[in-house]
């Protein structure tokens, strides 16, 4: 599922970006607001890939940073409408929110450690499964000896490791709507009036010069 942008023009914009309204018709000056827009929200999703590092620590998967890569270049759509589309799934499931369940397999894995995070449980060899009631389990780490320096006799000192909770095993996620994945329509409103009074000048400009 992507997350597809309808940015909608209010009834009564500044006076500034009238001569805007007035030329939505235009494929171009369309053109030049729909890339501001993607910038827009380029630039929103480099700042949350700096602001929300990974809750567990560890290895950074980035997932704002490839959600930026995601953004679509804007479409022209209806004769006067702008489309952007965000072709991530992670990202419409965080804004709109709603259940997870798991497709084609019984259980969800949630990373419980560092060491786990953005790893799938196949990435490891060493875990057991562990049930603890109808709807909860766990991958759990085998015991596992590690031996340290040997002794005068050519023995070694062992000890003994493991036994952690890698992941946790659900049979659902109840996830929050997140209105901040996105910026506020106004701020995306804004960039877009702007790119097209900007863009509109500089072919008044033009035209002026050729006179």
């Amino acid at each position: 599922m992507s997350l597809a942008l309808e940015i909608s023009i209010p009834e009564d914009p500044r006076p500034q970006f009238a001569l805007v309204v007035e030329n939505l018709q235009r494929p171009d000056i369309r053109t030049a607001m729909g890339r501001a827009i993607a910038t827009n929200l380029r630039e929103h999703f480099s700042k949350l890939d700096s602001e929300r590092p990974n809750k567990l620590g560890g290895k950074r998967t980035h997932f704002w940073g490839q959600v930026r890569r995601s953004v679509q270049q804007p479409q022209l759509v209806f004769g006067d409408a702008i489309l952007v589309v965000i072709n991530h799934i992670g990202a419409a499931q965080r804004y709109f929110g709603g259940d997870i369940v798991p497709v084609d397999k019984e259980w969800l894995t949630v990373p419980a450690r560092t060491e786990a995070y953005g790893q799938r449980a196949r990435d490891f060899d060493d875990l057991h499964f562990i049930f603890f009631r109808a709807a909860l389990a766990a991958l759990v780490q085998n015991d596992q000896s590690v031996l340290g320096r040997r002794r005068k006799d050519g023995t070694r000192r062992g000890t003994e490791t493991g036994g952690g909770i890698f992941f946790w095993l659900v049979k659902s996620i109840h996830q929050e709507p997140d209105p901040t994945v996105l910026p506020p329509e106004e701020e995306l409103q804004e960039s877009a009036f702007q790119a097209g009074d900007e863009y509109l000048k500089t072919l008044l400009a033009r035209a002026g010069g050729n006179n």
